[in-house]
């Protein structure tokens, strides 16, 4: 149950630490901006699916 709710998020910090990048990080600023990319999108997904999540009233 945790990792299917948090499963974004193991696979942003995956492929953070993977050697292997679409853009290597060698290259200056462009290295850097798909994994910040890939964190962002998997921020914002968890933002979204938390938006969906039913609310209680506290009643």
């Amino acid at each position: 149950m945790f990792f299917k709710k948090y499963w974004i998020f193991f696979i942003a910090i995956f492929y953070i630490l993977l050697p292997t990048d679409l853009i290597p990080d060698v290259i200056p600023i462009l290295g850097g901006i798909d994994d910040s990319l890939i964190v962002i999108l998997g921020l914002i997904k968890r933002y979204v699916d938390y938006r969906k999540e039913p609310k209680s009233n506290g009643v």
